[in-house]
């Protein structure tokens, strides 16, 4: 099969967790490209998520999901994503018999070959899951659902204070930090996954975090919920034997150089 991406060319996305995911988490959505042009992508985009009208509205409260978290969108993403699926699509192995797993997410791609509709299913299921998860975030973000992702360490010491803001645009899949509210400098896309594997590996106490910003010595970090979280009374680590406090920790003082 030519996997070379066809422009203008139409493909559909399909995906849906896999069957051991339960409710409130397991969910399936269609993903329309329409690739008008090497710099026009139109996207129709819809999910759902399964079984979540059974939840009780205490389990609603308690996870902090919502009964009306089902979404529909139709629009334009910028050109970057057409070089992204142009990628992904190209370097994948896919074959012609749908294969389901219950420990794996179902995707399939329909497309267009010799003037005909047909329907391809990546092998790399968990390659793809992440781009898709990554294309699904900048959807929500150029629909404005969900705001571009941003985190700040801050570093309170006895020579003063350190501040690091990143902030990462899905939709235009760019990454930057700035530090002490100096100029921006762009950081590789690739080191945003890093980052949040590490910060998000401890453990988060909101109920441990402050609603202000911090003045006494220490170490935090704030993450769009408007709290911060000091390492050691608020981010905890997640065994006795863990070292995540300790990885955060090293993670900032080598972005801060």
């Amino acid at each position: 099969m030519d996997k070379n991406l066809q422009i203008p060319g139409q493909y559909i996305v399909r995906y849906q967790t896999a069957p051991v995911v339960p409710a409130p988490f397991a969910h399936f959505y269609t993903l329309k490209l329409d690739i008008q042009s090497a710099q026009d992508l139109r996207v129709d985009f819809d999910i759902v998520y399964n079984d979540r009208e059974e939840l009780t509205d205490d389990e609603i409260y308690d996870e902090g999901f919502s009964k009306d978290d089902d979404y529909k969108w139709k629009g334009n993403l910028p050109a970057i994503w057409i070089e992204e699926f142009r990628e992904i699509l190209a370097g994948s192995k896919t074959i012609r018999k749908r294969e389901e797993s219950e420990y794996e997410d179902f995707i399939e791609i329909e497309l267009d070959e010799n003037d005909k509709r047909v329907t391809i299913y990546p092998v790399d299921k968990e390659r793809w899951s992440y781009f898709l998860q990554e294309m699904m975030q900048a959807i929500f973000e150029t629909g404005g659902r969900e705001k571009p992702f941003e985190l700040t360490y801050l570093d309170i010491d006895s020579d003063g204070k350190t501040t690091i803001d990143l902030k990462a645009s899905f939709s235009k899949k760019e990454f930057t930090l700035s530090k002490n509210a100096g100029a921006p400098r762009k950081l590789d896309w690739n080191q945003l996954q890093k980052i949040m594997d590490t910060v998000y590996k401890a453990e988060f106490v909101a109920d441990n975090a402050s609603e202000t910003r911090p003045a006494k010595r220490g170490k935090y970090i704030t993450a769009g919920d408007g709290l911060w979280y000091q390492l050691g009374v608020a981010v905890l680590e997640t065994t006795s034997k863990s070292k995540d406090l300790a990885k955060i920790e090293a993670l900032f003082h080598a972005l801060s150089k």
